[in-house]
């Protein structure tokens, strides 16, 4: 009879049987085999695109299913993975470099997820196309009861002890960077009725179903727990504000619309979410869970409400002044005015030039200043609409005056603006400089006040239609200089002819530290140094006026001089003083 070797290890060629073990050596890929097709770890190999190579027959069992379902998926699009805690204490294992975490593992052919421990190995150097190795542990047959509850088994989302754990790490974070933070509490409203009517089975599907709605709203960054009865709570960290948190609220809300479905009618759900922020409504983490349950208590059915009951009545009270604005912002001539401010020359008093300061006029509020809209008009991305329609009025103004002649068409207009109006792409795709050379051909009279930080971040993209500005006769002035870091040699590189140096930094004139006044002073030095001319804004006392003077600096601007006014406002205020009287009055 013929020997089909599944008897006794084969014969070595001088016809001797060889030791087992030495058969085995001199057949690594024999091995390599055995173990990964016997071992009693499920493994799956990965490309770089995280699509499935093999795996063996354990993780085709932990998954309950079949290898020509998964090679060549992404693992992802098979099974979700949450909660990736590192295995603690005596159950931590490190080898070669890496670390088995538990997690809760959920896949398409098991109706319920597990907790397993999982290791990722990275190959040093990629093989055949293999960029990491996964090998999981099965934690069953009691011993998932062993492990503390690190996820909820039903939704698979992190459990209460986790979050509490997160939330706390996360205070400590907004601490040392000083930043605020949120915490969402939400519930299934009349979730005792569901659970009466469909039953405990049906009840816990729907459970993970409301987990997956919010895991997919919320921000992949934004940690989401299951508390218990029927309850989540959600960590919200950096950025956040009123605005942010409302909006994501909005979108929970929102993600319930759509029926539920079991093997039952479609059934509409809702929830109702409490909102409190850190460190304003608590300082520890428990003391913020507890004003998020308060809120939570306070909000209606398929509703929300802050902590902070004032928050919600000034969001609504800022959703109105949106809508407003954005209705302003389509018919700019009949919201919309353009204000006047002198600039004085210190050399000689004279009025030497205006800046243009848009206002709104609102219908309730009356006349607004740019610091109570301005910013929301950046948020809307409206700026470049609004400082272009700045820039006609301006121009139409100029027009008039210059056909009037006398002082007024001698003087310099400065309008504020944007720094995203430098970009070719915005609006109608005209550059900066088509767009004033359509309108006016003499612009020696037009200065454009741009801030600094803006400025310096875009003088390689911009530098060139800049240059061209310049050669048109636009002067260029850099503003909000003590605000915000800025590179003044950077600045220098570009055709600038003046600095204007912020109200905050004039405004600390008057402060017994020394700091504004010695800053002011190193500015204008620089400003000097660099061939640049400078203005300061916001002077409104004696002490600032005097302290420009002493500074060296060479035009100053504000409410002491002269408030911003109406065009025909300023040609009256320019016939009753004469050049001279503008400081002798101040």
């Amino acid at each position: 009879m013929s020997n089909d070797g599944g008897g006794s290890p084969p014969k070595s060629p001088s016809g001797k049987r060889e030791p087992e073990g030495v058969t085995l050596m001199q057949h690594p890929a024999l091995l390599s085999s055995l173990l990964l097709e016997h071992t009693p770890m499920a493994m799956v190999a990965l490309n770089a695109g995280d699509e499935v190579l093999w795996a063996n027959p354990g993780f085709l069992a932990l998954l309950g299913s079949a290898e020509a379902d998964l090679v060549g998926r992404r693992l992802t699009d098979i099974v979700r993975m949450v909660s990736w805690l590192p295995v603690q204490r005596e159950m931590e294992v490190h080898s070669a470099g890496h670390r088995w975490q538990r997690i809760w593992l959920a896949s398409e052919g098991r109706e319920a997820s597990r907790m397993v421990l999982m290791s990722e190995v990275i190959p040093e150097a990629e093989a055949v196309g293999v960029a990491k190795l996964l090998a999981f542990v099965d934690l069953r047959d009691g011993q998932a009861e062993e492990v503390p509850p690190f996820s909820d088994p039903h939704t698979g989302l992190a459990s209460q002890w986790v979050f509490e754990d997160r939330l706390r790490h996360a205070t400590a974070r907004a601490d040392r960077h000083d930043q605020p933070l949120a915490v969402l509490l939400i519930r299934l409203d009349g979730a005792d009725d569901v659970r009466a009517a469909c039953g405990e089975p049906a009840m816990q599907h729907l459970l993970a179903q409301i987990s997956r709605r919010l895991t997919g709203t919320l921000r992949g960054e934004d940690s989401i727990a299951y508390l218990g009865g029927d309850r989540w709570a959600a960590l919200i960290e950096h950025p956040v504000s009123p605005e942010s948190l409302q909006a994501a609220v909005l979108r929970c809300l929102e993600a319930m619309e759509a029926p539920f479905t079991l093997e039952r009618p479609p059934l509409l759900l809702t929830l109702s979410i409490g909102i409190a922020l850190y460190p304003d409504d608590g300082a520890a983490s428990e003391q913020l869970m507890e004003c998020a349950g308060q809120a939570l208590d306070r909000a209606r059915p398929a509703g929300y409400a802050f902590f902070d009951r004032r928050l919600k009545q000034r969001l609504s009270q800022r959703m109105a002044l949106r809508r407003r604005l954005q209705e302003a912002l389509l018919c700019p001539d009949r919201h919309f005015v353009v204000a006047y401010q002198p600039q004085i020359d210190l050399a000689d008093g004279r009025c030497v030039g205006v800046e243009a300061l848009v206002r709104w006029r609102h219908p309730e509020r009356g006349m607004l200043p740019p610091d109570d809209f301005l910013p929301m008009v950046a948020e809307m991305a409206q700026m470049v609409r609004l400082d272009r329609w700045v820039i006609e009025r301006v121009m139409a103004q100029h027009e008039r005056w210059q056909a009037l002649e006398g002082r007024l068409s001698e003087l310099r207009i400065s309008v504020n603006l944007d720094a995203s109006l430098l970009e070719q792409s915005v609006f109608d795709g005209r550059p900066l400089d088509r767009f004033l050379r359509q309108r006016c051909d003499d612009l020696s009279w037009l200065a454009l006040e741009i801030d600094g930080r803006g400025l310096s971040q875009q003088a390689e993209a911009h530098g060139l239609l800049l240059r061209r500005l310049s050669r048109m006769g636009v002067q260029l002035v850099v503003d909000n200089l003590g605000e915000a870091p800025v590179d003044l040699i950077r600045l220098a590189m570009l055709p600038v002819a003046q600095g204007k140096i912020g109200r905050e930094l004039v405004h600390g004139l008057g402060d017994s530290s020394p700091f504004a006044r010695q800053a002011v002073s190193a500015l204008s030095q620089c400003l000097k140094a660099l061939q640049l001319g400078s203005i300061m804004v916001g002077v409104e006392t004696t002490e600032e006026l005097t302290a420009a003077r002493r500074k060296g600096v060479d035009w100053v601007q504000g409410h002491l001089l002269g408030p911003p006014m109406s065009a025909d406002a300023l040609a009256i205020w320019l016939e009753e003083r004469p050049d001279r009287q503008l400081l002798l009055e101040s």
